[in-house]
């Protein structure tokens, strides 16, 4: 076993490698930018309020210092998604060796796991701190209770995890209705009622401080807390991104949509059967399944046409299929054929959507500066018409080293930096400024991360001036 898990955790490390390539996007960038205006760690927590703030993953863009190789950015990202890992075959292993190998293979190469386990941002060191608190909880409720009670090590994984992302507080509701459920079968109302509380008044308590810590500073900042991109509670949308976050857990990005909808029937079919053996456990796969998305659709929250949001229902899902898959590889013939034809089946097409959304870099803003720096070696000015793509233009310069202005207003700049809508065509040529610009360069986001650009020089720069800084 040993070896087969360190084979498909390497293999896990590398897609995550391979998908770290390119410059930093859009809100990597913005979180670079702040955290270089924070200055000092103190900063991060008192300074930048804002919901782009991951504050562990903001503490480790300022140690590598602002300009640092994207590779070294995502790192934490990197390290903590193979983490995940290993943690997904410990959740498995208190089952037997078959359930780890396949909980740690479906983690290994999840879409969203992968793409998530790869960026500069705080979703992956969140996702890591929750399925370890998974991990313990489900160890101490196999035990019966009879050992030492985790309440200091809950509490400081949800510390850690709300730090790195606030979402955390998804996947805390999902546990304590978890643990509430199982304790109330074991024990009348009453000692279950004062068992949970015993467990888990320390993580309400820090998840109490971390959210007095992030509002209290916003409070008293000039700003209070500020947000970017807002777009309103859309049914259509949050629909779409359920879809992608189903597509994207499980290797379906490149099928039909139609397979999509066959997903989900599975995965409701693999609810129906956990409910019916009666585990505790599926109250979590419940709660964060079908609870979260029906709870932001009820309270109608803004944002959740991104598939990010459903992180905690992507990984209930992984472990919900690892749990299904590993017991139907232990029955007859029949059962242990269909299961090891569904697993190879989501095993290779999530390799596949792992290859070709790393593909595209997250639309890679870096090129941007390599083809200003081929054309002017020297340094340019670049105009945009959105405030949006000047964080990953400056964060990419600093990068390299290279000179860049960047200009809102005319006169004509030597090149023009245009945000494009998903998958609209750039035109060939276009007109700013009263100066005519031609297409350089076209690059398109991945599906869960990125955004759609294009890159115009001035119709009287030379086609090459120099060759580019390396």
């Amino acid at each position: 076993m040993a070896l087969a898990l360190a084979a498909i955790t390497l293999l896990g490390l590398a897609l995550r490698l391979w998908s770290a390539r390119g410059g930093l996007w859009v809100d990597e960038a913005w979180s670079a930018v702040m955290v270089e205006r924070a200055r000092t760690p103190l900063g991060i927590f008192t300074a930048i309020n804002h919901d782009n703030n991951h504050h562990l993953n903001s503490l480790w863009m300022w140690l590598c210092g602002y300009g640092a190789p994207p590779l070294a950015l995502r790192a934490l990202s990197i390290a903590t998604g193979t983490a995940t890992i290993l943690v997904a075959a410990a959740i498995g292993a208190q089952r037997s060796a078959r359930h780890a190998l396949v909980a740690a293979a479906l983690f290994a190469v999840s879409p969203i796991m992968v793409d998530y386990g790869s960026e500069a941002r705080g979703y992956m060191p969140m996702l890591l701190a929750l399925m370890t608190m998974v991990w313990i909880v489900q160890r101490w409720l196999a035990a019966a209770e009879d050992t030492r009670w985790p309440r200091w090590r809950l509490a400081a994984l949800a510390t850690l995890g709300l730090f790195s992302q606030l979402t955390m507080v998804f996947g805390l509701c999902a546990i304590t209705l978890w643990i509430a459920v199982a304790l109330r079968n074991r024990h009348p109302a009453d000692v279950a009622t004062a068992r949970t509380i015993r467990l888990l008044l320390p993580t309400i308590v820090a998840t109490a401080a971390v959210f007095g810590v992030v509002l209290g500073a916003a409070a008293v900042s000039p700003t209070g807390m500020q947000v970017g991109d807002y777009v309103a509670f859309s049914p259509a949308a949050m629909g779409h991104a359920l879809v992608m976050m189903v597509a994207s857990s499980v290797g379906g990005l490149a099928a039909p949509a139609w397979v999509a909808g066959v997903v989900t029937i599975g995965i409701g079919l693999a609810l129906v059967a956990i409910v019916r053996r009666r585990e505790p456990v599926a109250i979590f796969y419940l709660a964060a399944i079908v609870g979260l998305p029906l709870g932001l659709a009820v309270l109608r929250v803004g944002n959740t046409g991104m598939p990010r949001y459903f992180l905690l229902s992507s990984l209930a899902i992984l472990l919900l299929l690892a749990r299904l898959l590993a017991d139907g590889l232990g029955k007859r013939r029949t059962i242990r054929f269909v299961s090891m034809v569904i697993l190879a089946t989501i095993v290779a097409a999530s390799i596949r959507d792992d290859l070709s959304e790393s593909a595209l870099r997250r639309g890679d803003t870096g090129a941007a500066i390599a083809a200003m720096a081929a054309l002017d070696p020297s340094g340019a000015t670049v105009l945009v018409d959105h405030l949006r793509p000047i964080a990953t233009l400056r964060v990419g310069a600093a990068e390299r080293g290279y000179p860049l202005s960047i200009a809102q207003d005319c006169p004509a700049a030597e090149f023009l930096h245009l945000d494009l809508d998903d998958d609209a065509p750039a035109a060939s040529t276009v007109v700013r400024c009263a100066a005519r610009y031609r297409l350089l360069i076209v690059k398109r986001r991945a599906l869960l991360s990125g955004v759609d650009w294009a890159l115009y020089a001035r119709g009287d720069l030379p086609e090459k001036r120099g060759r580019a800084p390396r």
